[in-house]
């Protein structure tokens, strides 16, 4: 036999002829979607820690997916992270003080036409936003929106309760402390702070935190393909 007839009778597709059908298992994404999740956290400086006179960042970390459970036409997403606030302390020498925030939980649904119960799924988070807001009293708003004045150091006397030493509950017989860097804005901090001569009354321990996650997932199945299926075409032409 000539190399024309060995050409002529040699078949280079056999998958299907030779060997038959074959089943293989494809993953399939059966839905996608995604979804905001806007977190509102409301930050108290803790007492161990001096008060706010500016704020110079907000920012998270660690974010992290801990795990996506698939229900009946929907995902649900739950993670964690970390928020870290760096600001300006209200001393005499404004040191940089840090808080963080731990461990803060989310969780976040989306919805997914076709998601069943045995299902994969995978998702994805990333920060959209993150910004931070005071009460309108404090030096921290004022330094935020840049209203802060010149004078604002020299009028840092108590202007409510506290300036009338008659009646004030700043005043006994220990009253030694300069009004002009006294903090007596909140009441209850009005006796603590007779000894403190640099306190601001504009100084806070308060402030929210704003922050928008944005949240992708999807859903994906295995699914059976059937390939090389033979008898598919007529062999001989018709007539």
């Amino acid at each position: 036999m000539d190399d024309k007839d060995i050409r002529q009778n040699y078949n280079p597709c056999t998958l299907g002829v030779e060997t038959g059908p074959q089943n293989i298992i494809v993953r399939q994404v059966i839905g996608e979607g995604e979804e905001q999740k806007v977190l509102d956290i409301h930050v108290v400086v803790p007492d161990t820690k001096p008060a706010v006179e500016q704020i110079i960042d907000v920012f998270v970390k660690n974010l992290e997916i801990n795990c996506v459970d698939v229900i009946f036409d929907k995902i649900i997403v739950r993670g964690e992270f970390e928020v870290k606030t760096i600001y300006v302390a209200d001393l005499p020498n404004n040191p940089v003080h840090a808080i963080e925030i731990k461990h803060f939980r989310w969780t976040q649904d989306i919805d997914m036409p076709g998601a069943r119960r045995g299902m994969d799924a995978d998702a994805s988070v990333f920060v959209e936003f993150v910004d931070y807001d005071c009460d309108e009293w404090s030096r921290a708003y004022k330094y935020k929106y840049g209203e802060m004045d010149c004078n604002d150091d020299a009028d840092d006397d108590c202007d409510d309760d506290c300036d009338d030493d008659s009646d004030n509950d700043c005043d006994d017989d220990h009253h030694d402390h300069d009004h002009d860097h006294h903090n007596c804005n909140d009441a209850h901090n009005c006796n603590n702070h007779k000894h403190h001569k640099h306190h601001h009354h504009h100084c806070s321990r308060e402030f929210d935190i704003s922050i928008v996650l944005k949240i992708i997932g999807k859903v994906i199945a295995d699914r059976e393909v059937q390939i090389g299926a033979v008898g598919s075409l007529p062999t001989k032409p018709k007539g």
